[in-house]
């Protein structure tokens, strides 16, 4: 059992449930057990109950990031970044220096590389990496996600045959180049999975968990591409500093159904990135001539997906970015709906950035939740922004309309895909209040919102998080000042006070300020 825990000279937010007067909280075994009065709460009060004086910061409930790949975000973090990188003999002398630093010997990874950062503009060769080493498996992540380059020893336990999808040929000799994308790269992932240990998924779900409550979230959505991941999830269950709510990224209807799961997905793609020209457009990239992205799943594939979940009452949730991917999508959503509305099952789209009118009556029409990344706005939107570049000024002024959105009643999930972008609500309350483009900017109490009640409807939660209402789990963020009251470009730079989950504190003293800026993927 929790502590008793009074908040007092306390400013809550929002105050929806709360009336005007109230400036203070109380907690009992774990929830939120009255909000009023400080001098009503405290008479009465028996000595168990820890009284804690906020001298006037703002509460808010606990944030939610409805989208996090926590696995990979804790594996990144056991890498070495090669962000800094500028060239190929940076890439090379980085990944030597780590290399004989390091004790272990089972599997070298590195991430956050950008070939088009590259003064070559390119990837290390294959045999660039066999001369790192010969013996121990290397494997690079792109920092989009959506490719990596290998040495031949990571290639020899991977297997790939040649013809795999995505496994790129040297065209001098017809060799693999060591860059893999698409089908080759889902395997090399695999691959790279068997050659870890479980303690190190296990530390990796550990410290993306650590990573996420300093940021003042208490529930995230992982998207859990390996069984074997909620499994971990489960052994650490009352052991993480947060709550932790399960999406399995498989396709196997039945697997889930047979586990006694009640969602399928997460991040199941129907398209790519527009960071990699691979997210599904309708009219061809204005930086690529002719080129439309990719759709890697047919609607007849999504039918033989969402048809049997729906069915057996599960939600669902893919991945669709460009407008052809969710036009793809929605078509599949009507068929299998027919003319009942998928609403009572809150199925999700993930990102969902580049729409048309028509596609977001359609949304509301079906009772689609979209699960959201303003950050992604911050990183890659404007009119000098990576999205400018990709789709042109008409389009990129149209991405991630979240006004039009939730004026159309759509429920909107904030999250922020890491490892993408950082875990951090805040930044994400910042990008979506000061979206570039001013017609699609949320108010502060909306952007908190999608961070907080909008995440807990995508899961089905809203009955016990998400809000301060009395009887709720008392999941909470302390921050030091009211989002409200500073500049739209400043209240990233809140530093967290205090985090509350289930009644216990996990987080006691100020937080760091900005994230590092992200991956270019989306």
């Amino acid at each position: 059992m929790t502590e008793g825990l009074l908040l007092n000279k306390a400013r809550l937010f929002p105050r929806d449930d709360v009336a005007d007067d109230a400036d203070a909280l109380l907690i009992r075994d774990g929830r939120i057990a009255s909000i009023g009065r400080a001098r009503t709460l405290t008479e009465g009060l028996d000595s168990s109950v820890r009284v804690i004086d906020l001298q006037g910061r703002t509460v808010l409930p606990g944030f939610i990031d409805s989208h996090v790949h926590l696995a990979e975000t804790g594996l990144l973090r056991q890498g070495l970044d090669l962000s800094p990188a500028k060239h190929i003999d940076d890439v090379l002398e980085m990944l030597s220096g780590a290399f004989f630093r390091r004790r272990r010997q089972e599997l070298f990874r590195a991430h956050s590389f950008d070939p088009s950062l590259m003064r070559e503009g390119r990837y290390p060769t294959r045999e660039e990496l066999d001369a790192i080493s010969a013996r121990v498996p290397v494997f690079i992540l792109r920092r989009d996600g959506h490719s990596c380059a290998v040495n031949s020893v990571f290639l020899k336990h991977c297997s790939l045959g040649p013809g795999t999808p995505g496994l790129e040929l040297d065209p001098e000799t017809g060799q693999p180049s060591g860059v893999l994308r698409a089908e080759a790269l889902e395997a090399a992932r695999a691959c790279r999975n068997r050659l870890l240990g479980e303690e190190d998924r296990l530390e990796a779900l550990r410290l993306a968990s650590r990573q996420a409550v300093r940021r003042g979230v208490t529930t995230l959505h992982a998207v859990c591409g390996r069984i074997e991941d909620i499994d971990l999830l489960n052994r650490l269950s009352g052991k993480l500093p947060l709550e932790v709510v399960p999406y399995p990224n498989i396709t196997d209807v039945e697997a889930v159904i047979s586990r006694g799961w009640n969602r399928i997905g997460g991040d199941i793609l129907v398209d790519g990135s527009f960071g990699s020209h691979t997210a599904a457009l309708l009219e061809p990239y204005a930086d690529r001539a002719g080129e439309r992205g990719r759709l890697y799943l047919t609607g007849k594939q999504l039918i033989e997906i969402i048809g049997p979940a729906y069915a057996a009452g599960l939600q669902v949730s893919l991945h669709a970015i460009g407008d052809r991917a969710v036009e793809e999508l929605l078509t599949a959503f009507e068929a299998v709906f027919g003319d009942h509305p998928g609403e009572q099952g809150r199925h999700r789209i993930e990102h969902a950035e580049l729409l048309h009118p028509g596609q977001i009556e359609r949304i509301a029409g079906l009772g689609l939740t979209l699960a959201v990344q303003p950050a992604f706005e911050a990183f890659w939107g404007g009119t000098g922004g990576m999205y400018a570049r990709r789709l042109g000024p008409d389009r990129a002024a149209r991405t991630n309309p979240f006004r039009t959105l939730l004026d159309a009643g759509i429920n909107l999930a904030g999250g922020s895909d890491s490892p993408i972008t950082p875990i951090d609500p805040l930044a994400g309350v910042a990008a979506a209040v000061g979206h570039p483009n001013e017609e699609q900017r949320l108010s502060v109490e909306q952007a908190v919102s999608i961070f907080t009640a909008g995440g807990a409807r995508a899961a089905f939660q809203e009955h016990d998080r998400g809000f301060l209402r009395e009887g709720l789990r008392a999941d909470l963020t302390v921050l030091s000042r009211d989002p409200r009251q500073v500049a739209p470009e400043k209240i990233g730079q809140i530093p967290i006070h205090m985090v509350i989950c289930g009644g216990r504190i996990v987080v006691n003293g100020s937080g760091p300020g900005l994230s590092a800026a992200p991956a270019e993927k989306k």
